[in-house]
């Protein structure tokens, strides 16, 4: 779901993959680096990895929504990553967040 906000452009991405809680801590680092005017929040519910991202500005220029998008590329190729390293160790059946 993406939306245009007062100024800002939103999205929320529910991914309902095998190892979430690893996954999510997979691709914090990755959330770190954004640019500052890109948040993203991700957290695991229901077993589920949800991420919110926020681009402010968005109205004021509009070349941002695009900004959006790429983030939304990049988090999904994160994501992909995390679990094909998780399912080359072994599957992660035994990992525990925390």
């Amino acid at each position: 779901m993406a939306k245009l906000g007062d100024s800002e452009c939103i999205a929320v991405v529910e991914m309902d993959i095998p190892h979430p809680d690893a996954v999510a801590e997979a691709i914090e680092p990755d959330n770190r680096g954004a640019p500052s005017h890109v948040s993203i929040e991700c957290r695991v519910k229901d077993g589920a990895v949800i991420c919110i991202i926020r681009v402010e500005d968005c109205k004021g220029n509009p070349s941002r929504i695009l900004t959006l998008r790429n983030t939304i590329d990049d988090l999904t190729s994160a994501v992909k990553v995390a679990l094909d390293s998780i399912e080359s160790v072994g599957g992660g059946k035994s990992y525990k967040s925390g």
